[in-house]
């Protein structure tokens, strides 16, 4: 399959999804956040949710996943796990990584150990389990990494994309494509969330907003951008990940963007008809900005984050969990304008946001190669 083929085929269905997603009648939910099942490995499914607490002064990521060896069955497979907490506290202007390898870990979608992938009409009901670690469903955590390191939290209501088609993520179309490796699903875009975390050197409760996502397929993209911002008590937020398509041979660069404030609802699906998408990155400097245009509307993000800030996470590769595979820095400064656009290219800009808390990662070969974390 060429380049040219590949794009047409992802705009096509990427349309026609989009154009599903924005039809007002009512459908179940259906939800990729369940885990998913594939006979044999390798295969991953990771959970990430950031709960952001502005009076609180204090940011934390949990992350919790599951690996199957290459040649290892689904069923025999101990799902060798990952569990992490990315502490940033806002005062001190840190942000540190606990992070702990399971051996084995459980899966669980209904109650139930899993033996195919999501019921298209159920509601997410999954749970990701770790003896004397922990675990994490659709409505909660409880992490324990060291003995003084915890965080427990209680998720409220879910904030799809798409509130009318909860089940679309930020792939569209593309993620029923069978040749795609690694997938990408947004759950919730802000959720009431209580919390109580606690480290070595202090503790915090109260109240925040969480943006939930996973994960999937058979090993992470091999590199990849994405960042994340949430002001105003979670009023506005945006998402934003991109990178060379994990698609075998030939691999075009595709974007998916999302854009929720108190008045605009702007998402911007990956091979759609009329997207057009510039970036320029230095992970080296810690920089990175897109511009993204599409009939009508144009969306300016540029994020910057010192280079002594990042901490590492682990990802999943095709042969198990890497050690700082992302870096990834809680301290970015993240400037958003968006404009309504018109044919004779006058710009009028409908809203301004900055963040300076949000979250920049460069992720596999998009890492700058002289930052050892």
């Amino acid at each position: 399959m060429n380049q040219q083929t590949l794009i047409g085929l992802v705009s096509a269905l990427s349309i026609a999804v989009t154009a599903a997603c924005r039809t007002p009648r009512v459908s179940e939910p259906k939800s990729p956040m369940d885990p998913h099942y594939k006979s044999e490995g390798p295969w991953f499914e990771g959970w990430y949710t950031r709960v952001v607490d502005d009076r609180g002064q204090v940011d934390v990521a949990a992350i919790v996943g599951s690996f199957v060896r290459r040649g290892i069955s689904f069923n025999d497979s101990a799902k060798e796990g990952y569990a992490a907490l990315v502490v940033s506290d806002r005062a001190k202007g840190t942000s540190v990584t606990y992070e702990v390898f399971p051996e084995k870990t459980f899966l669980e979608a209904g109650g139930q150990p899993v033996t195919r992938n999501p019921d298209d009409k159920a509601p997410a009901d999954f749970s990701w389990r770790a003896d004397g670690v922990g675990h994490m469903t659709e409505s909660e955590v409880d992490l324990r990494l060291a003995p003084s390191v915890r965080l427990r939290a209680q998720f409220g209501k879910p904030e799809p994309l798409f509130p009318a088609r909860p089940w679309i993520g930020p792939e569209g179309a593309a993620a029923k494509l069978p040749f795609i490796w690694s997938h990408w699903f947004i759950y919730s875009t802000g959720s009431t969330t209580n919390y109580q975390l606690s480290t070595e050197s202090r503790s915090w409760s109260g109240t925040g907003v969480s943006h939930m996502e996973k994960n999937y397929g058979s090993a992470f993209p091999a590199s990849w951008v994405w960042l994340h911002a949430m002001t105003d008590g979670g009023a506005n937020r945006l998402s934003v990940a991109g990178g060379p398509a994990p698609v075998p041979v030939i691999q075009p660069e595709v974007w998916s963007v999302s854009l929720k404030t108190k008045t605009l609802d702007w998402v911007f699906l990956p091979g759609v008809k009329d997207i057009t998408v510039k970036r320029e990155s230095a992970p080296c400097e810690g920089k990175f900005s897109i511009t993204i245009d599409n009939p009508g509307r144009r969306l300016n993000v540029k994020a910057k984050a010192a280079p002594s800030g990042f901490v590492g996470i682990a990802t999943a590769s095709a042969e198990g969990w890497v050690k700082a595979f992302a870096h990834e820095n809680y301290q970015a400064t993240i400037e958003i304008d968006a404009y309504e656009t018109n044919l004779l290219g006058g710009q009028k800009l409908m809203q301004h946001l900055s963040d300076n808390h949000g979250v920049l990662e460069f992720g596999g070969d998009h890492r700058c190669p002289t930052m050892k974390l």
